[in-house]
């Protein structure tokens, strides 16, 4: 054990982890001590310098959770702010679901003042999690944990900008945000299951059957589908732009209009007249018409962005060069866009008959 009279470190009873401790004398004169477990002697080592500063702090500057989450949505939650076409500010995903992020964690911690989220307690909020279920219903996924955890990491990274947290407990023990046990989806819609999903969009799902084909026939991704406008769209050249604002990469890039496309999107613009600025798939929300069309389908595991997958595929099996497909899809980073590339049955099993032609 590492003693002194400004605290001390010693291995917890696991042999594992480590306990920071300090003992002090309250303003009315009280014996106190605090705790805290870390992952490591120089994390423990470090616990000791923050909880110094907390001692010392003025009561009246000691914030707590809810404080913190109170200042992140006045000041960071909104919708994303553009200067000459770069994000400065705010977000692009939905605010709800950044909301639904923050609600969670803000009723775990809601009793807590920050100095008190330990590592231990980052550990209780991650089992937690793991215990609780989905939105709908559903048991979470460790990339949905995952995606609670980083923004929690986010939060408390604005407290210690804020000063009112001197280190990120996330930063006390080994990595609480394991993405090697996320499962990677490989899911690619046979052609048989296309026709069915599109048989399914009649009626009032008959919109959703144009934004299928669009999606299956460009690689792009629904939130870049949803934001087209007309003006984009060069049925002469064949080509869309995606402009850089309503890209995740924030960069603008081109993707072909094929000749099933481009039947579709004639007869869109046919049908009604459009102002250029207008968007090709209006502002409604698709995501009820997508499930009772996958549901009536009975494709209940197919996901939209399943849908990029297997454009995807289909433009590799087709023998776009895998640079040209990345251009076209947006992906910057190669390991990265290998999770997208999902070969079917068939096609593995055309690489034998490839295999015997090149063997004689």
């Amino acid at each position: 054990m590492t003693r002194s009279r400004e605290g001390s470190v010693y291995r917890a009873a696991d042999g594992r982890r480590w306990i920071a401790r300090l003992r002090y004398t309250d303003a009315a004169g009280r014996r106190r001590e605090m705790k805290r477990v870390c992952g490591s002697h120089a994390a423990a080592k470090a616990t000791i310098v923050a909880m110094r500063e907390t001692i010392h702090a003025p009561t009246e500057t000691r914030k707590s959770f809810s404080d913190l989450i109170a200042f992140y949505r006045a000041t960071y939650v909104h919708a994303a702010r553009y200067v000459a076409g770069q994000k400065i500010s705010g977000f692009r995903q939905n605010l709800a679901t950044v909301n639904y992020y923050l609600a969670s964690a803000a009723s775990f911690f809601a009793d807590k003042y920050l100095d008190q989220i330990t590592y231990a307690a980052l550990e209780d909020y991650r089992a937690h999690l793991f215990a609780s279920v989905t939105r709908t219903g559903g048991p979470r996924s460790i990339a949905d944990v995952n995606q609670h955890l980083r923004k929690l990491r986010r939060v408390l990274n604005v407290a210690i900008e804020q000063g009112w947290l001197a280190t990120n407990p996330f930063s006390r023990g080994r990595t609480l945000i394991a993405t090697a046990g996320e499962r990677e989806r490989t899911r690619v819609i046979t052609r048989t299951e296309e026709t069915r999903l599109l048989e399914q969009c009649t009626g009032r799902r008959k919109h959703l059957r144009d934004l299928i084909v669009f999606a299956i026939e460009t690689a792009a991704r629904r939130g870049e589908i949803e934001q087209v406008r007309w003006r984009a769209v060069d049925l002469d050249r064949r080509i869309i732009t995606l402009e850089q604002s309503t890209t995740k990469t924030l960069r603008s890039r081109s993707v072909p209009i094929s000749a099933r496309l481009a039947a579709t999107l004639r007869r869109m613009r046919s049908e009604r007249l459009l102002h250029p600025t207008a968007f090709v798939f209006g502002r409604s929300d698709h995501k009820r018409a997508w499930r009772s069309a996958v549901k009536a389908a009975g494709l209940g595991d197919l996901r939209f962005h399943d849908l990029r997958h297997t454009a995807i595929t289909r433009m590799l099996e087709a023998g776009i060069s895998p640079p040209l497909v990345m251009r076209i899809s947006g992906h910057t980073q190669h390991k990265t866009f290998m999770r997208y590339v999902n070969p079917s049955d068939d096609s593995i099993a055309a690489i034998a008959n490839v295999l015997d032609a090149a063997a004689g």
